[in-house]
């Protein structure tokens, strides 16, 4: 289309590209057409502006190559002194000094500064509702505590599966001891005297430890009157 060639030629012939990223369109297909349009040129320069966006390393891709200026007073001044060189380098540019620049920028940040909180709020509950964007730490961190979980839960069946073989044997050897014909028939200072023995082990006392807990354990296994 004839409009798309002129947006791109016009692009192309861009010296500075300021790219606004929000979390809304850092994935545009238009946000990656407009900045390639523009790097194409060797001496052109492109860098993006992170307005809702924390932290550059957010940024994943091949926007991640461009140099990324934050929503801040001296990051914004350090963005406005690369473009005055580029004027300088560029023949025919009209750039100012440091001293002018730094003047000039003092005065109309401000006005920037409350422009773009003003903008960035119209659209805050809007943005609220959108995803946050995960980091490679938060993916790596994410993917640690997985494993640890995983490695618990796999421990928590080995563990279980052991309990159980000890708490069988308890159960065989401790009627046997008290000649008790029947292990469904237990009074109560046998089943304190049981629960104590089996509280002994270190594993029992990691899956148990409420004596409660053992006792509901037990009767549910084995059917026994606690």
């Amino acid at each position: 289309m004839k409009w798309s060639k002129e947006i791109s030629d016009k692009l192309e012939e861009s010296k500075v590209g300021i790219i606004c990223l929000t979390r809304e369109n850092l994935n545009a297909p238009w946000i990656l057409f407009e900045a390639g349009a523009i790097s194409k040129s060797s001496d052109s320069y492109v860098c993006t502006f992170l307005t809702d966006i924390s932290s550059p390393s957010e940024i994943t891709g091949p926007l991640s190559s461009f140099q990324h200026t934050k929503f801040s007073k001296e990051e914004l001044l350090k963005l406005c002194k690369t473009i005055n060189n580029r004027i300088k380098e560029n023949k025919g540019g009209k750039s100012l000094n440091e001293k002018s620049l730094e003047e000039v920028f003092d005065i109309f940040f401000p006005k920037l500064e409350t422009k773009i909180n003003e903008i960035l709020s119209l659209n805050e509950s809007e943005v609220d509702t959108l995803p946050h964007l995960r980091t490679d730490r938060d993916l790596l961190e994410e993917l640690v505590e997985n494993q640890r979980l995983l490695k618990e839960k796999l421990n928590d069946v080995w563990t279980n599966k052991e309990v159980n073989e000890i708490i069988t044997q308890y159960v065989n050897k401790f009627v046997e001891s008290k000649n008790v014909s029947d292990s469904y028939i237990v009074d109560e200072p046998y089943i304190t005297e049981f629960c104590e023995k089996l509280s002994n082990n270190p594993l029992v006392r990691k899956l148990f430890a409420k004596r409660e807990d053992l006792i509901k354990f037990l009767e549910d296994k084995y059917g026994l009157p606690f």
